[in-house]
């Protein structure tokens, strides 16, 4: 199989895996690992940054009207904007304070798909729990908050080690804090924008020059690839979650992670 190919199907992978809470980075750790998907990616996690780049592109386009919203009443300086926003940069703090203190360390558990089928399971396990968190519309004390937003950056920096999934670490703190799921979902993606576009900036920056000519257009063709695919998985999560079905990619999560201790 070419490597042209090859990085098609991860790129499709991970544009099903990144809005599904199933871990996306996990899922091309282990397919990477695969007898007919072995191929080599520079520089360790630069390839799953790129595509995690083309399906950001999904989420700007998915929420255009809350950004759009948001950003308009940042420049109207209206109080609801500020404060989604302040939630915003207080998400970010714990992912940047985890990756300045032990990326190195982070970025070696890309080359572990032992450990991510471990995380696997311990992401499926946390997701099931959320069966028992009940949905109360009225209930005005699930409503987002300065600390719930710092707990939501502590599952999602947390979720940068392969394995253990963004979307369903953060919606699912985000449950278990009461807050609802279409609220869940909304701040879960939009949280994500500032962390994910930093880390392929800063990824891109400092290897740039490592990527050669052909796979610079061959990660370029699979970031469009992620982000188209993203998109409709986005669409399609969002609609399972307000039906409180988050518990079913716990036990997806679960099962894979199983099968890859038995055969990665």
């Amino acid at each position: 199989m070419s490597e042209f190919i090859k990085i098609i199907l991860l790129s499709v992978v991970q544009g099903l895996t990144e809005f599904l809470p199933v871990s996306s980075s996990g899922h091309l750790v282990l397919a990477k690992n695969l007898p007919f998907m072995k191929f080599e990616a520079p520089e360790g996690a630069m390839f799953e940054v790129i595509l995690h780049a083309g399906t950001l592109a999904a989420v700007v386009v998915f929420y255009r009207r809350k950004l759009t919203a948001l950003l308009m009443g940042l420049f109207k300086r209206e109080r609801a904007s500020v404060l989604y926003a302040v939630w915003v940069v207080i998400s970010m703090i714990p992912a940047f304070a985890l990756y300045k203190i032990g990326g190195d360390s982070i970025e070696e558990k890309y080359a572990n798909p032992t450990f991510v089928a471990w995380a696997l399971c311990a992401t499926g396990l946390f997701m099931i729990a959320t069966a028992l968190v009940k949905t109360r519309d009225k209930d005005r004390s699930g409503d987002l908050s300065h600390i719930k937003a710092l707990v939501m950056g502590v599952a999602q920096a947390v979720a940068m080690l392969p394995g253990v999934s963004r979307s369903g670490s953060t919606i699912a703190t985000a449950r278990f804090l009461g807050v609802k799921p279409k609220d869940a979902a909304e701040f879960s993606f939009i949280m994500s924008i500032p962390v994910i576009g930093g880390a392929a900036f800063l990824k891109l920056l400092k290897h740039h020059k490592e990527i050669t000519a052909t796979q610079s257009w061959q990660y370029g063709v699979g970031a469009i690839v992620a982000g188209i695919v993203g998109f409709i998985a986005i669409k399609t999560f969002v609609a399972l979650l307000g039906k409180g079905r988050l518990w079913v990619f716990g036990v997806y999560c679960i099962v894979v992670g199983v099968l890859s201790l038995i055969f990665i």
